[in-house]
């Protein structure tokens, strides 16, 4: 008889499953996924682990060594910095092509989603924040309709959050708020190059504040 540790699970069910731990800090940049262990905590075969693992190399968020196995991908300062910097730029375009597509359904939903985002902000919750900010980027992609974006967008977005994590990263909800405001009224409004504008200036805000970080890094190693 098969045993439940054994029952193979499809292998993109069980990829979204690694990454969901990647991403949620359960797995650290550096760190060594063995197999054995992977194997009992998602109660599937070997043969599927491995499969997972190669996809997930593929996306970036795993490294492969012969005769070492994986370990979670660590990402420099300086790629967490350009990742960020595309993923940022292909929001913005998608922003802006949200802006031609928008919808009345739409537009209650991100309004929604906004004051969500503005009663977070006010509460401290920091966590809420984060939810909000990430559902109205995704929900924007989703208006946009560019699936291409949206799927290099989620892969680089994964990468950037599971390596940023031994920086002291700044507060920026107040202001990151107010971008965001900015972004999603041009959406609603059906304003492209409102659309564009504001979401590029939330692109530099971010990319000035992370830059300030390895810049302060690098002079503290000095």
């Amino acid at each position: 008889m098969t045993s439940l540790a054994e029952v193979p699970q499809p292998k993109a069910e069980l990829v979204d499953l690694i990454a969901h731990d990647i991403r949620e800090g359960v797995y650290h940049p550096r760190e060594r996924l063995i197999e054995v262990e992977l194997c009992a905590r998602y109660r599937t075969s070997r043969n599927a682990v491995r499969g997972a693992l190669i996809e997930l190399a593929a996306l970036g968020l795993v490294e492969r060594e012969a005769n070492r196995g994986a370990r979670v991908r660590p990402v420099s300062i300086d790629e967490a910095i350009e990742s960020t910097e595309v993923r940022l730029s292909l929001q913005a375009m998608c922003a802006g092509r949200a802006a031609t597509r928008v919808t009345d359904a739409d537009r209650a939903e991100l309004t929604a989603l906004l004051e969500e985002l503005r009663s977070s902000v006010e509460d401290g919750d920091r966590a809420r924040t984060a939810a909000a900010n990430s559902e109205i980027s995704r929900v924007i992609r989703r208006i946009s309709g560019h699936q291409t974006a949206s799927r290099i967008i989620e892969t680089l977005q994964s990468q950037v959050r599971i390596n940023w994590y031994p920086y002291q990263l700044p507060d920026r909800r107040v202001d990151s708020m107010h971008e965001y405001e900015r972004v999603v009224e041009a959406v609603i409004a059906g304003d492209e190059a409102g659309a564009l504008e504001a979401a590029y200036r939330h692109r530099d805000n971010v990319l000035d504040a992370l830059r300030g970080i390895r810049d302060a890094t690098a002079a503290s190693v000095d």
